[in-house]
C-alpha cells in the first residue's frame, strides 16, 4: 500500500508540473504576443496607415502659431518632439491642429527634432493637408515617420516569438524547433516494455502550419511597403531609400513563400512506419525493427535506416545560451539503391554496450533516434527521425 502511495503522488506532481509549465508557456507567449502587437500598432502600422491616407487629402495653406523642440524627462532619460500648431481655413471656417506628422511618440536627439522647428518659424506660410471627412485634422508632413521602419521589424520578432511559443505550448509545432515548456528533466525508464510503433519527430502538417503562419504574417508587413514603394515609382518619384531598404525583406518573403510549397510537396512523400520489438532496449540490447512504407517507393532512390546516438550541450557564452551538438555514434542498418521493389522488411539493431543511455538533465542531454533518409529526384528529400528511449545496462 505505502509503495502505491509513492507512485500515486509522482504522478500527481507529474502531472502539476506539466500543466505549471503550460501555464508559463501561454503567460509568457500572450505577454509576448500581446506587448509586440499593441506596440507594433501605436508606434508603427497606425502611423504608417494614417500617412498612407493623407497621399489623397487636399493641400491648403496654414499660418504657424507655434514652433517649438519640446523635452520629455523620465527615467531613463530625456526624449524630444516636435510640437508645432498652425491654422487654416475651410470653406469660410477657421481650424487649428498641431499634428507635424503621424508620429506620436517622442525620442532621443534633439538635433534632428531642432532642425524641423527651424523650417517652421513663427509667422511662416506653409502648405498642410487636411482630412476631407474631418477637416480639424491636418498635417504639415504626409512623409512616413522614419521609426516606422525599425518599429515594424522590430515588433514582428516579439510577436513571432509569442505566436511560436503559443503554437509550441499548444503542441502545434514540430519538436524539432525546440519550443517547449514543459519539465526538461527526464527520467530513463529502467524496465522494457512491449512492442511500439516510433512517432516522427517532425509532423508535416505542423511545419506547413508553421511556415505559412511566419510568411503570411512577414509578407503582410512587407507588403504595406511594398505597395508605398510601387506608388512613389508609378508617381515618377521613386523612394531610392525605400527600395534598397526592402530587398532583404522582399528576399526573405519570397524564400518564406517557396518554403511553403517546398513543405506542401513534402506531405505528398512516402513515410516509413517503424516497430521496435522493445520500446526502450537497453544498451546491449538486440531488438527487432520493423518497417513499412505508408506509399509506393517507385521514385525514392538509396533509401536509409540509421541509428544515431547525439549529445547536446547547453552553456553560457557572454550573455548568450549557446548549445554545441555532436553525433558521436551512427549505423546504417539499411541501405537500398531501389526500394521500389520491397515496401517493407524487418532488421535486427544491436545497441553498442559501451555507449551512453539516454539522459537529459536541462543542460546536458544524450539522445537516441532512428533516422530515415531518401532521395527523390526533383522533389522534396524523405528526411525524418523517430526519438528512441536507450536504458542503461540493467544490473544483474
Amino acid at each position: 500500500m505505502a509503495s502505491f502511495k509513492i507512485k500515486k503522488t509522482s504522478h500527481s506532481n507529474g502531472k502539476m508540473s506539466k500543466a505549471g509549465g503550460k501555464g508559463v508557456g501561454l503567460l509568457f507567449g500572450c505577454m509576448f504576443l500581446g506587448m509586440g502587437a499593441m506596440f507594433c500598432w501605436m508606434m508603427g502600422v497606425s502611423p504608417l496607415l494614417k500617412s498612407l491616407e493623407s497621399k489623397d487629402w487636399p493641400e491648403v495653406s496654414c499660418m504657424i502659431d507655434s514652433s517649438e523642440v519640446e523635452s520629455h524627462s523620465s527615467s531613463d532619460g530625456t526624449t524630444y518632439s516636435v510640437e508645432i500648431s498652425f491654422h487654416y481655413t475651410i470653406g469660410g471656417q477657421p481650424y487649428q491642429s498641431d499634428t507635424y506628422n503621424f508620429d506620436s511618440g517622442s525620442s532621443s536627439g534633439r538635433s534632428g527634432k531642432a532642425e524641423v522647428v527651424a523650417r517652421y518659424p513663427v509667422g511662416s506660410e506653409h502648405p498642410c493637408w487636411v482630412n476631407p471627412e474631418a477637416p480639424s485634422q491636418a498635417v504639415l508632413s504626409r512623409d512616413i515617420p522614419g521609426s516606422v521602419y525599425f518599429i515594424i521589424p522590430f515588433t514582428s520578432v516579439f510577436m513571432i516569438i509569442g505566436m511560436s511559443v503559443l503554437l509550441g505550448t499548444a503542441g502545434l509545432l514540430p519538436k524539432k524547433w525546440g519550443i517547449s515548456f514543459n519539465n526538461r528533466h527526464k527520467r530513463v525508464a529502467t524496465e522494457a516494455a512491449g512492442t511500439q510503433q516510433l512517432k516522427s519527430r517532425s509532423s508535416g502538417i505542423g511545419k506547413v502550419i508553421g511556415i505559412t503562419f511566419v510568411a503570411c504574417f512577414w509578407n503582410g508587413i512587407v507588403s504595406v511597403f511594398l505597395i508605398q514603394l510601387i506608388k512613389s515609382h508609378q508617381s515618377g518619384n521613386p523612394d531610392w531609400f525605400l527600395t534598397i531598404f526592402l530587398i532583404p525583406f522582399v528576399l526573405i518573403g519570397i524564400g518564406l513563400i517557396l518554403g511553403i510549397f517546398h513543405s506542401l510537396l513534402a506531405l505528398a512523400n512516402p513515410n516509413l512506419e517503424l516497430t521496435l520489438s522493445e520500446s526502450s532496449p537497453a544498451l546491449g540490447d538486440k531488438v527487432q525493427l520493423e518497417w513499412s512504407a505508408t506509399k509506393p517507393l517507385t521514385k525514392v532512390r538509396n533509401l536509409k535506416i540509421s541509428l544515431q546516438g547525439e549529445e547536446a550541450a547547453t552553456y553560457r557564452r557572454g550573455t548568450n545560451s549557446v548549445t554545441d551538438k555532436s553525433i558521436f555514434y551512427r549505423d546504417v542498418l539499411l541501405e537500398l539503391d531501389q526500394p521500389a521493389a520491397q515496401q517493407r522488411g524487418t532488421l535486427e539493431l544491436t545497441l553498442p554496450i559501451d555507449s551512453m543511455h539516454s539522459f537529459d538533465s536541462g543542460n546536458n542531454k544524450i539522445s537516441w533516434q532512428l533516422c530515415v533518409d531518401g532521395e527523390i529526384p526533383r522533389f522534396p528529400d524523405i528526411k525524418n527521425t523517430y526519438p528512441i528511449t536507450v536504458r542503461p545496462i540493467p544490473h544483474s
